[in-house]
């Protein structure tokens, strides 16, 4: 194949943008003496209102997958400003609102941790505008399951790298042991697991329901368990729409993922799953 059948080949890659003038009908009947009132001019004139002013191609149709209860497993990663520490937990300031009770991984970025930590979190509450961050939230976070040896780490991690406060924090929560203030800030990324139901299906992409929005064009790594298999189909997608809405009084968020990459045995099963919807 030539540059030039390659180049045709790829037209579907990019939806066709059209501009605002009117259709070829419409050009060529205001080209023409048709009267302001004429029944085709009119009619011509409220399907061009309807019409949208891009065409999106798609390369394979959307099924409905309704009643059907098909979820992807997602990982989300955020970078969060790490504020202080102690062996039981952390605080932190992050951009988004952390559901208390939900289980996430922290990973601080330094050698002296080399270890994801398990994490819970257990309060959350809007920033009051510290400068030294854009964050828009601060959440504590409780360790879960900590091992010995990510108890020395920590210890290491606080010495070298934080000042103890001079009091303990006590509210309306258990006394914490001692905690440690980071400074300068320490880099941490909170890695956040997330089930998304999934409404339509094609072998491009999905359309899935979110409580909160994943950036815009990031890419994440998922797993879409089907009906009757034990292997999941490992995708690695685009988010490439996000539409708010309401659901059940609470916000939510249609998502758009676009499939990156799709393996060819896990493309046929998907395929076939497909073709029996």
């Amino acid at each position: 194949m030539g540059v030039l059948g390659k180049l045709k080949s790829l037209w579907w890659r990019f939806p066709e943008k059209q501009d605002n003038l009117p259709s070829e009908t419409g050009r060529f009947l205001s080209k023409t003496n048709t009267p302001e009132n004429s029944p085709i001019k009119e009619k011509t004139a409220t399907t061009m209102a309807e019409k949208p002013a891009y065409t999106r191609q798609r390369r394979y149709p959307r099924y409905s997958l309704q009643g059907m209860d098909l979820h992807t497993h997602m990982v989300t990663i955020e970078e969060v400003d790490l504020q202080n520490i102690s062996i039981s937990g952390a605080c932190i300031h992050t951009n988004r609102r952390l559901q208390p009770g939900r289980t996430f991984l922290l990973t601080i970025g330094n050698d002296k941790m080399s270890r994801s930590l398990r994490c819970k979190a257990v309060w959350i509450r809007a920033s009051r505008g510290d400068d030294s961050t854009h964050k828009q939230f601060i959440s504590g976070l409780q360790f879960q399951n900590i091992s010995s040896d990510e108890i020395v780490s920590l210890k290491d991690f606080m010495r070298n790298f934080g000042a103890p406060f001079e009091t303990r924090i006590s509210d309306e929560f258990k006394p914490s042991p001692l905690r440690f203030s980071i400074t300068p800030h320490i880099k941490a990324f909170l890695k956040s697991p997330k089930i998304l139901n999934v409404r339509t299906i094609s072998l491009c992409g999905m359309l899935m329901e979110s409580d909160d929005a994943p950036e815009m064009g990031n890419h994440y790594f998922m797993g879409l368990p089907l009906p009757h298999e034990v292997k999941p189909i490992m995708i690695r997608g685009r988010i490439a729409s996000i539409l708010p809405r309401t659901k059940n009084g609470n916000p939510s968020f249609d998502v758009g993922v676009e499939f990156l990459s799709l393996e060819g045995p896990d493309r046929a099963r998907l395929d076939t799953f497909i073709r029996s919807l």
